[in-house]
């Protein structure tokens, strides 16, 4: 076991909390690109400039481009465009130090780059999730001495389930983008050049911070426009910002049309709750469709003894039906009801009922997709929530206190 730095969590929270500053400490050098993704951070590329959940659409190849197989580990690995340009521009960068002995070339990682890990498909990790939710679903009701008859009844299933742990198991696509249920490569800016442990400290010091090629993988990062991830020092994630500088990342960027950084948010990302609500119904009724069972048993006195019996739950035969029984408010006001239980929000109960109600009127005058626009920004706020800087901040004051 190290001495200074951490090798697994299995060690005491103090050992653990020691260990951890230590680590920091030695990687820690404000004059360079490796960054903390803590926080808001955290959600960099899955979230607007108003913390809106955006994601990159898997199947647009105008978007995505293959790593040369020459340095993927595996085939048809993709990122953005220009990301995947920078990097395989860095990667001949290497090569062409290391050949001439400008760098050690026995270094397993950072003498010739080498892509382990780069985009990954939000949309099918969503459905890998929501299966799961689903499931869990399904055995809460199985549980339940009321067996769900009717969509109605579902409906409340799902609110109870969402309201006791949406906030650490989302239900809906935009609230899992933002979760730490969904890793940051979905936003197609990160690239990761190594297949280590994150919580072996030790193993990242020796591999990378200790390196005698460290420093020249930093300089370089910083020169073709990577940021590098203080946690994961393999992990690479292009800069896409402006503050203090431009960033080299969007010269990359220009050479598709998207030379700012706001063209880039435009050009490669789409905001999630247009895709997810056109088929929020359809999922719905999938999810009820699995969750109920086939028959529900239950009791009736009938001249003085017990008689057993048995009903089906209500069928929908198909999407037309269920929307012939509920309106669009109804679907609206569930989605919104839905997404205000997966956000930290100080919004009071009545302020949640009146802001729901200007979402429904909103549709009247415009259409469903401007009024939930204005819903997520309304909701989204990136204060005081679990993981937001302030609520950091006041964690640390209070571990001060104790």
């Amino acid at each position: 076991m190290s001495k200074f730095l951490a090798e697994n969590n299995s060690e005491s929270t103090l050992l653990l909390f020691n260990k951890r500053i230590f680590y920091n400490n030695l990687v820690d050098n404000p004059q360079n690109n490796v960054e903390d993704f803590i926080a808001e951070k955290f959600m960099y590329g899955r979230v607007n400039r108003r913390f809106v959940p955006i994601y990159v659409p898997g199947d647009s190849k105008f978007r995505l481009k293959s790593f040369n197989p020459v340095i993927a580990q595996e085939r048809n690995m993709r990122a953005l465009n220009f990301v995947v340009d920078a990097f395989e521009a860095m990667a001949r960068q290497f090569d062409k130090c290391a050949s001439i002995g400008q760098i050690k070339t026995t270094d397993p990682y950072l003498s010739r780059l080498k892509v382990y890990k780069a985009y990954q498909d939000p949309k099918i990790i969503y459905q890998n999730h929501l299966n799961q939710v689903t499931q869990r679903l399904k055995r809460a009701n199985k549980r339940s001495k009321k067996k769900i008859e009717d969509f109605e009844q579902f409906e409340d299933l799902l609110i109870r389930n969402t309201k006791a742990s949406g906030l650490n198991v989302p239900f809906t696509f935009p609230a899992f983008l933002k979760s730490r249920r969904c890793p940051m490569n979905v936003s197609g800016l990160v690239i990761e050049i190594a297949d280590l442990d994150a919580s072996n400290d030790h193993e990242k010091a020796k591999q990378f911070v200790q390196s005698k090629n460290w420093q020249f993988f930093v300089n370089a990062a910083r020169t073709y426009g990577f940021m590098i991830d203080k946690n994961v020092p393999w992990r690479l994630i292009a800069d896409i910002g402006v503050s203090p500088v431009v960033s080299p990342m969007i010269e990359y960027a220009a050479v598709y049309g998207a030379d700012t950084t706001d063209k880039i948010l435009f050009r490669y990302f789409a905001p999630s709750y247009v895709n997810y609500y056109s088929s929020f119904q359809s999922r719905l009724l999938n999810i009820y469709n699995t969750v109920k069972t086939r028959n529900i048993q239950y009791t009736i006195e009938c001249g003085g003894k017990t008689v057993s019996k048995v009903k089906k739950p209500r069928d929908y035969r198909d999407l037309s039906t269920l929307q012939s029984l509920y309106s669009e408010a109804y679907f609206l006001e569930l989605y919104c009801s839905i997404r205000m239980l997966e956000e930290e929000s100080n919004i009071a109960e009545n302020d949640q009922k009146l802001t729901i109600n200007d979402v429904i009127k909103m549709v009247d005058f415009s259409n469903k997709y401007k009024a939930i626009a204005q819903f997520e920004r309304y909701l989204n706020k990136p204060f005081d929530y679990q993981g937001s800087l302030s609520y950091y901040s006041r964690r640390a004051q209070a571990k001060i206190l104790e």
